[in-house]
């Protein structure tokens, strides 16, 4: 294995990683009360962000493969 193959299995587990950030951020925002001192729609419009954001960054990822 070379170290461009090591790279570039880096960056496809960050990639990976940073969507599993995404999208449990989204469901924190929306589905929980962890952020209870934000305003609900504040906390849906985040979540939603977070959510797309995180389905465009796996696309992309999957693009990539």
């Amino acid at each position: 294995m070379t170290l461009k193959d090591n790279k570039l299995n880096f960056k496809l587990m960050w990639g990976v990683f940073m969507v599993v950030i995404y999208l449990g951020m989204a469901f924190l925002f929306v589905f929980t009360n962890l952020f209870a001192n934000i305003s609900l729609t504040f906390r849906i419009i985040f979540g939603v962000i977070f959510f797309i954001y995180g389905a465009f960054r796996a696309w992309t990822i999957w693009k990539s493969i």
